[in-house]
């Protein structure tokens, strides 16, 4: 039977596969590398980027292949010239957007690059839905592209037939389910892939990973959609977190994942994922070749963008930017933002909530700076507002350039409570974005609101 990629999907009962990756990997999340927290650097979300990111050389060209929405643009941080190409021009305007130099949309057995043009090509969780007939090719086009002693590195999904069935056993139904779940339509042993690539590169090294450590949320996805036998209880803890203990697990699982590579630990077999570098050229340390994270602790001085700038740092009130749109950050009851300026007399940014019923609860919001009240005032409906808090001569003086501006709500709400697949647990109340310190006072004085249809100003001083 045929496991050409065009048979496994008429199989599965997928007609229109554009519209298919649409929907399954079109994300606005946001991945710009302004907006990355040193802390997530051990989110077990981000092990695979900093494993391309310690494996790099800084100010080299990289190629990202499946670029997606873009889970790459961390290197940014490293002056990397950061090239996505995806089979979705969505996906590809998505990396774009987040970042990247330059983005396209091509097939990755035909990529629109002439020969020897980049430092390194990279792929996460990609080469699983390449299909079977196709996988030679894209590896010649990887070599093609590739500088004579350049790198390619992959995250790649597998599986492991003692457990999975292979395709050509699956029941239409079976083999629909399967697809559904991610689309892989081109899964191969671990040692197949270490055998692929060694036709095509001198030197080739593989080593499996997620063998321990995995997410809550893909511990529930492999247990319900791919049937592994995790303990049920375990599974049933993992559905009952909130989100801030999903968080904790998920850094907690990213910390281990870390640990595994610093200490250059080879894991067995998991049947689920492998690491893999090849080249033509004699290959470096597998683990943290170029490691160098400097660049995650910005200590640019004097940022006026807070909300885009690498200097600034979110505490754990805050949740990942999104974009909503625009580009904002979501609050919890209470937030502080750490920055330095060495001349502070105004902080303007806008800020609107979702939150229901303000005529009947109005939410309350509070604003310090180094812990000396600016302002507070309360929300009687959902709006963008543009606020602007005046900063005493005094408080910026005693300050010393450095200063904490701490946002307080009265109460939070969640979104969407229900544990299902559209699950929103988070505690919210307010976003903000467009950030920004000012160092000259603008003449205007006393308290103005302007009430719009969509959007109000409020310029306040010190209550």
């Amino acid at each position: 039977m045929s496991t050409s990629i065009k048979d496994l999907y008429t199989r599965a009962g997928i007609t229109d596969l554009a519209e298919f990756y649409r929907t399954k990997f079109v994300s606005d999340e946001v991945l710009d590398a302004r907006y990355f927290k040193p802390l997530d650097r051990f989110d077990i979300r981000f092990a695979r980027t900093m494993w391309v990111y310690d494996n790099v050389r800084a100010r080299s060209t990289v190629l990202d292949l499946g670029c997606g929405a873009g889970m790459l643009a961390l290197l940014k941080r490293k002056q990397v010239t950061l090239t996505g190409v995806d089979l979705s021009p969505e996906c590809s305007l998505a990396a774009r957007r987040n970042g990247y130099d330059a983005t396209f949309t091509a097939k990755l057995s035909r990529l629109p690059f002439p020969d020897a043009s980049f430092d390194y090509v990279v792929s996460l969780d990609v080469l699983g839905h390449v299909g079977f007939e196709e996988k030679d090719q894209v590896l010649a086009e990887i070599k093609r592209v590739l500088r004579p002693d350049g790198v390619t590195m992959h995250g790649i999904e597998c599986t492991d037939r003692a457990t999975q069935k292979r395709y050509e056993e699956m029941t239409p139904d079976e083999l629909r389910k399967f697809i559904e779940v991610d689309g892989h339509v081109g899964l191969e042993e671990e040692q197949e892939h270490a055998a692929r690539f060694r036709r095509f590169f001198q030197n080739v090294v593989c080593q499996p990973r997620y063998a321990l450590c995995i997410s809550s949320e893909e511990f529930i996805k492999q247990a319900d959609q791919y049937g592994l036998k995790f303990e049920t209880d375990f599974v049933d803890y993992l559905r009952s977190l909130s989100f801030k203990e999903r968080r904790a697990f998920d850094m907690a699982m990213g910390y281990v994942f870390g640990k595994i590579s610093d200490l250059n630990l080879r894991l067995p077999k998991s049947g689920l994922y492998v690491f893999l570098k090849a080249s033509d050229a004699p290959l470096g340390a597998f683990y943290n070749e170029h490691r160098d994270r400097r660049a995650l602790y910005a200590t640019e001085a004097n940022a006026r963008s807070l909300d885009r700038s690498p200097a600034v740092t979110f505490d754990d009130g805050w949740y990942e930017p999104n974009l909503l749109p625009p580009i904002a950050r979501w609050m919890s009851r209470s937030g502080k933002i750490t920055f330095s300026s060495s001349d502070v007399s105004e902080i303007t940014l806008d800020l609107t909530t979702h939150m229901p019923d303000l005529r009947t609860q109005p939410l309350e919001l509070e604003f310090l700076l180094n812990g000396e009240r600016l302002s507070c005032f309360a929300l009687l409906r959902r709006a963008w507002l543009n606020l602007h808090l005046f900063v005493p001569e005094r408080l910026n003086s005693e300050a010393n350039g450095q200063l904490e501006l701490e946002i307080r709500a009265n109460r939070t709400w969640q979104p969407r409570p229900m544990n299902d697949e559209t699950r929103d647990d988070r505690e919210l109340s307010i976003a903000v974005c467009n950030m920004e310190v000012r160092g000259q006072r603008s003449e205007i004085g006393g308290r103005r609101l302007e009430v719009g249809d969509q959007r109000s100003e409020v310029i306040l001083q010190r209550s």
